[in-house]
């Protein structure tokens, strides 16, 4: 099975590197460091083609990563709707003149995406949220590269084992939030069903 995984990640080649990268930057539950450090070793590239790789999968990670800043772009006035509006906005200032590097930092962390999101609720500049997530990922994505450059045969089997179990888990969830939807959807005709028939009673 893993034979198998690395040939079919070595047919994809580049096209992998990017595709990963741009499910990780939209917020969806993918490893997409685990698959940089595994195409470090798959491309085996020069240090002028891997800076190369690094500047073109940064650039399509940051141009995905407006997915979920979008998604809080719009959702803020539900947000404030829900929250005391003026502690959304205290945050929002804060976020806005202290925390937009924290964009930049954060995007080797598990958090990065998360903090798309809330750089769209606090409408930080699409062009300073683009910049910030770009100086952010380079230099990651290189030094992700570059690893699995100078790594070896087995501990990308061991990075290719933990991705089988990331792909089960999303499969897992599918699959339980498929059948979770299917029978609230069901409960809820159900309801409306009941809610009808006392109204044609009374």
């Amino acid at each position: 099975m893993l034979e198998f995984l690395i040939h079919f990640l070595k047919e994809l080649g580049i096209w992998g590197l990017l595709i990963s990268n741009a499910i990780e930057a939209s917020s969806l539950p993918f490893p997409g460091g685990m698959m940089t450090l595994t195409y470090g070793y798959l491309l085996n590239a020069s240090m002028i083609e891997m800076v190369g790789f690094a500047f073109l999968t940064s650039g399509i990670y940051t141009i995905f990563s407006f997915i979920p800043y979008g998604i809080g772009l719009k959702v803020k006035d539900k947000v404030e709707r829900k929250l005391k509006k003026k502690k959304v906005e205290r945050v929002q200032r804060w976020f806005r003149k202290c925390g937009s590097w924290s964009i930049a930092i954060t995007r080797p962390l598990g958090i990065g995406n998360y903090v798309s999101y809330v750089s769209g609720m606090s409408k930080v500049k699409p062009w300073i949220f683009g910049a910030l997530t770009f100086v952010g990922i380079f230099p990651w994505t290189i030094a992700m590269l570059w690893i699995g450059r100078n790594g070896n045969i087995k501990s990308v089997q061991a990075i290719l084992g933990s991705i089988q179990k990331y792909v089960f888990l999303i499969v897992v969830v599918a699959v339980i939030g498929s059948i979770g939807y299917h029978y609230y959807r069901k409960r809820c005709k159900i309801d409306s069903k009941k809610q009808v028939f006392n109204t044609d009673q009374t």
